[in-house]
């Protein structure tokens, strides 16, 4: 390593690497037994894995998941690719105002957009299907939500803004002169469109697409909120049915670790598709000097269709979600918006029929989650990308390979893992079962990839003079750290650590799987009045949790428009 390298940020940089490592490795041990799990009397075997594909509920599951992916990715790529378009190419007004929209739209949980959906199109309590048959003479309903397509294209409205976030670079950085040349030559706009610029972004787009897939393959939310009731099975709702089946089955967790590990299998071969995309998207640049301005196209009178197009986005995936929810947290039934349900809202019902000591539980317990998980992986982030930025050792390689791994690891199966390691490996040592430290553990890991990569490029700015010489002052490498390097890197860490607050803050399948009565989440005490069939409390509570999102949301938008007006 670095002939500075600290023993203590060696040693916090390895300790992520470590429980990844334990993690999977539980998951493997685990999906080789039979028997009484963790003990002599297990038995090694192979059968779990044949016993997944001898399932017919597997089989279905897998088959409403790759219809659920492609729709969802075709939904979020058909919005955000476009947005991204008319955003970095076009003169189109009100720019600054997109990406804020945007970024919000990224925030949001799925979960809101998940229940609203519910509430409007689903087969037996959709509003819109309700009055289809009272109004509009259809003898049946019309719309269905609870099918592997209807879930996607719900999951495609919360991802939208994801697919946006991976695009909008892509075009901003394209040189339009090839464009330009093709236009000179007498080619039309949709000509040049499909034969100049979708070829040139085509490396970018396929990334953005496969990394969408990686995660429509292990979400969870969507699916749980809209299909587990109708019992339509994707891989994410069936693992979590395998691993909480009830009172009269025993949890099948060997079968649970075997899914597992097969789903890590597909996630990683994913990711390292989406790795070699992006590696090879260096033979498509052809952006040059550091005065390179890209050339707008001047839109006209098509930026209105732009913005209706825009807000149809936001009042689809974001506004009509959350009118519905609050609707729905104030009538005493839930019935379809008219004169008559209006006049029966009240905060009276609510009020009584909510338990307020699980609120307030779950309140406490996302409180400390999400003040000691950014702290920690920050912490953590710092050491790991102090080492890869400034280590020459080729140790940095395998660092940089084990802090970019959870990001292939669906979090479903971090979550598994770590209850099968709760429960197999530590019950007698350390009683992490059901507590909030086993959700904290897990929830690090996850936010580790994203921590890392942000410190990463901000580390790679900083010129190692400035720790030379304070290492010739006699500072240690801890000691220059906080007094050097985390004062130029307090923007980046500022933003990273407000990001990671809010994931954690609206997390919902980690806390689903992990949750007790002690260590039960906001977003869980949302899911369990869910799955009782309380929607009216589950809206409640969204409420709540929405009115303690919006200052972090505000605070993270502040402070980065503070930050880009300071660059």
């Amino acid at each position: 390593m670095h002939r500075n390298s600290s023993p203590t940020l060696i040693a916090l940089a390895a300790l992520p690497m470590l429980v990844i490592l334990v993690l999977v490795s539980i998951l493997i041990w685990i999906s080789f037994q039979t028997g009484i799990l963790g003990t002599v009397d297990a038995k090694y075997t192979l059968s779990n894995y044949t016993d997944v594909f001898d399932d017919e509920i597997f089989i279905e599951a897998v088959s409403n998941t790759i219809f659920f992916s492609i729709t969802a990715t075709l939904v979020s790529m058909g919005i955000g690719l476009p947005i991204a378009w008319v955003t970095e190419r076009t003169t189109l007004r009100g720019k600054s105002w997109i990406y804020v929209i945007m970024t919000l739209g990224l925030l949001i949980p799925g979960i809101y957009t998940a229940m609203g959906w519910t509430f409007l199109a689903h087969e037996r309590i959709g509003f819109l299907n309700r009055w289809a048959t009272q109004y509009l003479g259809f003898s049946e309903a019309p719309l269905d939500i609870a099918t592997p397509i209807g879930m996607g294209f719900v999951q495609g409205l919360s991802l939208a803004a994801l697919s946006f976030i991976l695009t909008a670079q892509m075009f901003r950085a394209m040189n339009p002169s090839l464009e330009e040349a093709a236009k000179i030559h007498g080619m039309g706009f949709f000509a040049t469109m499909r034969r100049v610029t979708l070829p040139l972004a085509m490396p970018a787009i396929l990334a953005a697409v496969i990394y969408i897939v990686v995660i429509g393959i292990a979400t969870f939310d969507v699916p749980a909120i809209i299909g587990l009731g109708n019992r339509v099975y994707l891989l994410s709702t069936y693992i979590f049915q395998k691993t909480n089946p009830g009172d009269e089955e025993l949890a099948q967790h060997g079968i649970t670790a075997a899914l597992g590990v097969m789903m890590i299998l597909v996630a990683v071969l994913l990711t390292w598709w989406y790795s070699s995309v992006l590696r090879k998207g260096d033979q498509y640049g052809v952006v040059t000097g550091k005065g390179y301005r890209p050339t707008l196209i001047e839109i006209g009178n098509w930026g209105y269709a732009a913005w209706g197009f825009i807000l149809f986005y936001v009042i689809a995936a974001k506004l009509v979600p959350l009118l519905l929810i609050a609707y729905a947290a104030f009538v005493p039934y839930l019935a379809p918006p008219s004169a008559k349900m209006f006049s029966l809202m009240s905060f009276s019902g609510i009020m009584e029929a909510m338990d307020w000591s699980l609120v307030l539980r779950g309140l406490k317990n996302t409180i400390i989650l999400v003040v000691t998980v950014p702290a920690i992986t920050l912490l953590l982030a710092f050491s790991v990308s102090w080492l890869i930025v400034r280590s020459k050792s080729r140790g940095r390689y395998l660092l940089e390979f084990g802090a970019f791994l959870p990001h292939a690891l669906p979090e479903v199966i971090l979550a598994v893992a770590a209850i099968l390691l709760a429960l197999f490996v530590l019950k007698d040592i350390v009683p992490l079962y059901g507590s909030v430290t086993l959700i904290a553990i897990v929830y690090v890991i996850t936010r580790i990839s994203f921590a890392t990569r942000a410190i990463n490029s901000a580390l790679l700015q900083i010129h190692k003079e400035l720790e030379e010489a304070a290492h010739t002052a006699g500072l240690s490498a801890v000691r220059t750290s906080w007094r050097i390097l985390v004062p130029l890197l307090r923007p980046t860490l500022m933003s990273v650590w407000i990001w990671s607050a809010i994931l954690v803050y609206r997390e919902l399948t980690v806390a689903v799987f992990l949750v007790g009565q002690d260590n039960i989440t906001l977003p869980a005490v949302i899911w369990s009045y869910w799955q009782a069939g309380a929607t009216n409390l589950a809206a409640g509570v969204t409420l709540v949790m929405t009115a303690l999102l919006t200052p972090l949301i505000l605070v993270f938008w502040w402070f980065g428009r503070k930050s880009v007006m300071a660059g």
